[in-house]
């Protein structure tokens, strides 16, 4: 359920209570403000509020709505009666708000000293976790780096046509990944045990796969307000370890075992993009107006359209890989 805070001008009052639908309120109450100002507040259930603030967006220019999750309300509210006549409908499987994905994705790519220092510190575990071999510590690694947020933030920019974000998310993105880069490059530099770590298995079509999986699986976790899996989704599109070998085997000068760890990084990268991209469009999320629309779709198909170029690119250069190898 979600709780709108809808504060819009008096003369607005009239318009806003014809615009909405009576069956999939649970409850409203309207406060009278200064500067001939209303606020109305509706209770209802989280598919209803995106169509309203959907139509909100399309319809009044000054107006501004606060959203709050409600965890629970007395009495309780019971599911609204399903009609004989209305056929079984399969609608877009988000259940938060085009506006709360924007908090929810947006918060974590904030170039702040806070992410910086996630990255340094994700980038010593996954550095202690590989030369130890050790997988739990690999995994812990994942876990805490921040570096999923930038490619689901980049989709989701992408797909708004929103340059901002997309512009804040490969800052952002760009920025990790020298920082974890920097560390193991200087640390494969010193480090004596570089030539005995594990090195990644050479990278496969299933790789591949897996990252389109998973960035599907993320992005799914986000729109469906699922949050706790995205830890699941971390771990499974590994970014760090893959990023933190490369730099240590650089330092190392172990090139060859290098450029195939960079492989696997760019291709978990360029998946989760893709994937993105194509979740967050057919999970319907677009601008609201019209000419927005239009602007964000042909950014849209123009970042598919580089993405799967880059991926191209990537199989390309694994089969010719396979076919000097052989």
């Amino acid at each position: 359920m979600r709780l709108l805070e809808i504060i819009i001008s008096e003369q607005d009052k009239a318009e806003i209570e014809a615009l909405l639908n009576e069956d999939q309120i649970i409850e409203k109450w309207f406060f009278a403000i200064d500067n001939h100002q209303v606020t109305l507040k509706v209770l209802t259930q989280g598919e209803y509020a995106t169509e309203l603030l959907l139509a909100l967006e399309k319809q009044f220019k000054k107006y501004r709505v606060v959203i709050y999750p409600v965890e629970g309300t007395l009495p309780k509210v019971s599911p609204p009666e399903e009609k004989e006549d209305e056929k079984i409908k399969i609608g877009k499987f988000f259940t938060i708000s085009k506006e709360e994905l924007y908090n929810d994705i947006d918060q974590p790519v904030n170039l702040t000293v806070n992410f910086i220092l996630m990255v340094i510190l994700s980038s010593f575990v996954a550095g202690i976790g590989i030369l130890k071999d050790n997988i739990a510590i690999i995994i812990g690694a994942m876990v805490i780096a921040p570096f999923l947020g930038p490619n689901m933030s980049m989709a989701f920019g992408t797909t708004l046509g929103d340059w901002p974000i997309i512009k804040k998310s490969i800052l952002t993105g760009i920025s990790a990944t020298l920082v974890a880069l920097f560390i193991s490059i200087l640390w494969g530099f010193f480090a004596e045990e570089v030539n005995f770590i594990a090195k990644d298995a050479k990278i496969e079509y299933q790789d591949i796969l897996l990252a389109l999986i998973c960035g599907f699986a993320g992005v799914i976790s986000i729109v469906s307000g699922q949050g706790p899996t995205l830890v699941g989704v971390m771990v499974a599109a590994a970014l760090l370890p893959p990023l933190m070998r490369v730099g240590l085997l650089v330092g190392g000068g172990n090139y060859s075992d290098a450029f195939n760890s960079f492989l696997i990084f760019s291709t978990n990268i360029i998946c989760l993009n893709i994937a993105g991209i194509i979740t967050f469009y057919l999970a319907g999320i677009r601008p609201g107006r019209w000419w927005e629309k239009e602007r964000a779709k042909k950014k849209t198909r123009n970042a598919f359209i580089l993405w799967s170029l880059a991926l191209t690119l990537l199989i390309i250069t694994v089969i010719l890989i396979r076919a000097i190898e052989e």
